[in-house]
């Protein structure tokens, strides 16, 4: 007869992570220069943090929920500082005031880009965090609605399935409808130079029918670029500025824009591809760019650039040339400092020549790879695509 024997073995428990905390918020455009974010949350919580954004909340968020205090919580590493609400009586529901900012968080988006008639754009990003809720540190499941002024023009940011990377990118409110560019769509500040409000149109659907055409992807979201101008007073000429997901938004300031300038055409036909390149990049399901090594996408979209601005005419071949020359020279200055921000782009595109593969199909399968796999684009990947390119 088979003997049947039990053991009895006491085992740690082993605590799971806590889920995602279910959370709303509503941002309502309330003034000109004024926001009100109403945040409701599934259980009440003890405190709100978002990681730090320099002085954008000690300056510019007033909660209007009574028993609330700021309190910035500092760290020797800057990824982990963090801005944080302390509530004296745990509740479900909390409201900040938010006043336009002018100024920039320390290497991150522009919390507000000001247009001249009235129009604004909001970088979302900055309102998710985690919450303290039951004794427990918990990352919030956030939804986001949007209210503008009577009659104005909402865009919110793309939506795409991970609600998170959707909040990565800017709210517009304002009186513009955008105007089709290519594949993309466009809203310009009518403060834009006519010159360079044309240069921009152009190039926009230029590059963007271009990357539409040649990397094979349709768009997950519609392309929505936002280019607003903040003075035309102070000397010189800069376009700050970037592509979040399914967005590319710039700053434009100097009076140097004032004139058509050879200088400045190029260099925003440059920017313009190079964050359209980005955009192609990150248009995955799964995987995409991640934080290190940057000179793979910087590099890339570099490469991407130069190659979209040469095929289309758009530069000469001898423009594209002396960019690429330029990039060399600026790689020797800097080859020894990998965290260099010059190193990423510099550097990142002279690697990417010396692959001597042909870049759109570079690129493509690397997008492939990525979205097949979820791993986001890294050095092993490249090599991988670009050994199996030179043996095929």
């Amino acid at each position: 007869m088979a003997t049947s024997i039990t053991l009895l073995i006491n085992l740690p428990a082993i605590a799971s992570e806590p889920g995602k905390l279910p959370a709303q918020m509503q941002l309502t455009r309330i003034a000109a220069d004024k926001w009100r974010a109403d945040y409701s949350f599934s259980e009440a919580i003890s405190r709100f943090s978002m990681p730090a954004a320099g002085d954008y909340r000690s300056t510019a968020w007033k909660p209007l929920t009574s028993g609330v205090r700021y309190q910035a919580e500092p760290s020797a590493q800057p990824d982990q500082q963090k801005d944080s609400y302390i509530l004296d009586q745990p509740a479900r529901q909390l409201s900040f005031q938010i006043t336009s900012y002018n100024g920039f968080a320390p290497k991150n988006y522009a919390p507000n880009n000001r247009f001249s008639d009235g129009g604004a754009g909001i970088y979302m990003g900055f309102f998710d965090g985690d919450v303290q809720e039951g004794g427990k540190t918990r990352a919030m499941n956030l939804t986001v609605s949007y209210q503008g002024l009577s009659g104005e023009t909402v865009i919110p940011p793309p939506a795409f399935a991970d609600a998170e990377r959707s909040l990565r990118a800017y709210a517009y409110f304002g009186p513009q409808k955008p105007a089709p560019a290519g594949a993309a769509r466009l809203v310009l500040d009518p403060a834009t130079p006519e010159w360079l409000a044309k240069l921009v149109l152009d190039t926009t659907s230029t590059m963007s029918a271009y990357f539409s055409s040649t990397y094979q992807r349709p768009l997950l979201p519609e392309l929505v670029l936002m280019i607003s101008v903040t003075d035309t007073s102070t000397a010189g000429f800069s376009m700050k500025g970037g592509a979040t997901n399914g967005q590319i938004t710039f700053r434009l300031s100097g009076k140097a824009m004032l004139n058509e300038h050879p200088a400045i055409r190029q260099l925003v036909q440059k920017l313009v591809s190079h964050e359209m390149a980005h955009i192609w990049q990150e248009n995955v399901n799964q995987g995409g760019i991640g934080e290190a090594p940057a000179w793979i996408h910087e590099g890339g979209a570099e490469a991407m650039a130069v190659d979209a601005l040469q095929k289309t005419g758009t530069w000469t071949a001898a423009e594209a040339s002396n960019y690429q020359q330029t990039a060399i020279a600026n790689c020797k200055k800097v080859a020894d400092q990998t965290d260099n921000y010059q190193y990423a782009y510099a550097c990142g595109l002279q690697k990417f020549m010396a692959l001597d593969s042909d870049i759109p199909l570079l690129w493509r399968k690397l997008i492939t790879e990525t979205e097949k796999t979820g791993r986001n684009y890294d050095e092993s990947m490249l090599n991988e695509v670009s050994k199996h390119l030179h043996s095929s």
